[in-house]
């Protein structure tokens, strides 16, 4: 029996041609005449038969719950009716003017009239926020919402969350959270019954699945090194160490080349995030010259570490804290050199209808993730797009509550995950290997790729010219004349170049 999985959907009232096999993996595409809409699916292997109760669903095993990651589509009578998750962890984007609704950023922009408030909270966080794209007809859909598409229009409504202070003022024990991880493992893991290919990058997240998964010898681990020396890297000597204490079939994957996947990255994300994962792009291709993936399925561990307790709390006084919650690294432009001089109403109408919430930590944690997903959803959909279909446990409803809700004390630095690995063998920390924690990756392999600059008498208008200026000159002096440059200074210069990139390429429409 084949994996089924659908990925990705594009409503529209044009007859179009569409190419979304972006890495030749075989996805399959079919077109659906509604009304007077063309909704186009595609997916891995029979997608046709992801439909449960009459709707097509985009979970994996096939479910008509949104309390964990998934789309439902319903074709009624005189409607399209879609509804997504708890966390919005597939994002949709719509553009009510021209009738478009997709998964795929770009294929719903028309009009390119930037959005000023899109654009600079873009720009501040790295990615899309508050609802809006850097334009203006390009929105996307809140967490736990529907869209609602007929010859009248586009309606947005959105349910009413099921994330109160009530659910998360209860307390859980650390056992009963390990028992339900595992079940929830195992369920998957025997209802699916195919080979596992696990990323691992010797973390607690990935180890953890590791541990709990019952048929190691299904399992195939995978990992890539940060460090310049990327054997010698922190995740590579602890997964190697994880995978042989479990008898796991691992392997290191070597990065060389994954700025070069810039324009891919661009096809699926489009302006909606800074072009940011193409190091995953390399790591799959890479995994799929070593091993066919004879009908494997992906666990992932997304956000499993914000659960956990790796997020401390920050305190959010005034609006411009909101931009604490971005947790972008920063990979985001200084407001310095943004042109944008606006009263950011998207901000503070966020800032009014939840600050105290956000005073709340379990509840600030869940509305960084629901933040970031709109750029973090690629750690599932990249190996979706290569044709594997991903599952996790870290995006459940239930189980993210019942980690939320575990007594501070455990959830600090995360002790009951190291009282786990403690117990069963796999505290690979008090093994005194060595290893470096440098992360010199960036630094070391991107300028070794020549890529498109940015344009200067374009981009002005919306950024700094002496910065965009600058940023062209620190990368091509580091590609052409090996022009030596501080760390922190050709990091930000790279990171300034991901997140305009991705806009001038919306503005020219660089598909």
């Amino acid at each position: 029996m084949k994996l089924n999985k659908l990925i990705g959907f594009l409503i529209t009232k044009e007859d179009i041609s569409l190419n979304i096999d972006i890495f030749e993996a075989g996805l399959k595409l079919f077109k659906i005449k509604h009304n007077e809409f063309y909704i186009y699916f595609w997916g891995i292997n029979n997608i046709k038969n992801c439909i449960i109760e009459n709707k097509y669903s985009f979970s994996f095993p096939l479910t008509k719950t949104l309390l964990d990651r998934n789309i439902l589509i319903k074709l009624d009578n005189e409607s399209i009716v879609i509804e997504n998750d708890w966390l919005g962890s597939i994002p949709v984007f719509y553009n009510k003017q021209d009738e478009i609704v997709s998964t795929v950023p770009s294929f719903c922009l028309k009009d390119k009239v930037i959005s000023k408030e899109g654009l600079l909270n873009y720009s501040q966080f790295g990615y899309s926020a508050f609802g809006q794209t850097s334009f203006k007809n390009v929105k996307f859909l809140r967490y736990y919402s529907t869209l609602t598409i007929s010859n009248w229009g586009i309606i947005n409504e959105e349910k009413e969350d099921i994330i109160n202070l009530n659910v998360l003022s209860k307390t859980t024990n650390t056992n009963d959270v390990l028992k339900n991880i595992k079940q929830h493992i195992n369920t998957k893991e025997k209802q699916i019954n195919k080979n596992i290919i696990l990323p691992i990058s010797g973390g607690f997240d990935s180890r953890i699945l590791a541990s709990m998964l019952e048929n190691k010898e299904k399992v195939t681990a995978f990992t890539y090194g940060i460090s310049e020396k990327q054997n010698k890297s922190f995740e590579v000597v602890h997964a190697k160490k994880v995978s042989e204490i479990l008898n796991i079939k691992w392997q290191q994957i070597e990065l060389k080349e994954y700025n070069k996947y810039i324009n891919d990255w661009y096809k699926i994300y489009g302006f909606s995030t800074h072009t940011h994962g193409m190091y995953h792009i390399e790591f799959y291709k890479n995994i799929l010259k070593e091993r066919p993936i004879n009908n494997s399925s992906f666990l992932s561990g997304i956000v499993g570490d914000a659960w956990a307790g790796s997020i401390p709390y920050t305190d959010i006084s005034i609006i411009e804290d909101i931009n604490k919650l971005s947790y972008s690294h920063n990979m985001s432009v200084d407001k310095a050199f943004i042109i944008n001089n606006i009263n950011n109403n998207l901000k503070k109408d966020f800032f009014d209808n939840y600050q105290q919430l956000l005073k709340n930590e379990k509840y600030q944690i869940i509305t960084i993730i629901r933040f970031k997903i709109v750029l973090l959803s690629y750690l599932c959909q990249i190996p979706e797009y290569f044709g594997i279909p991903v599952w996790t446990p870290f995006l459940n409803y239930e189980l993210v509550i019942n980690i939320l809700n575990l007594p501070k004390e455990e959830r600090l630095n995360r002790k009951w995950q190291k009282d786990y690995f403690t117990k069963c063998g796999l505290n690979i920390e008090d093994m005194e290997l060595e290893y470096s924690k440098n992360n010199d990756l960036n630094y070391k392999l991107c300028p070794k790729i020549k890529v498109s600059l940015l344009d200067v008498n374009l981009m002005k208008k919306y950024y700094n010219k002496n910065r965009l200026t600058e940023i062209n000159l620190i990368l091509e002096n580091m590609y052409i004349n090996n022009t030596s440059y501080n760390k922190e200074v050709y990091l930000k210069a790279l990171f300034d170049y991901y997140t305009i990139i991705a806009i001038q390429k919306g503005i020219k429409n660089v598909n």
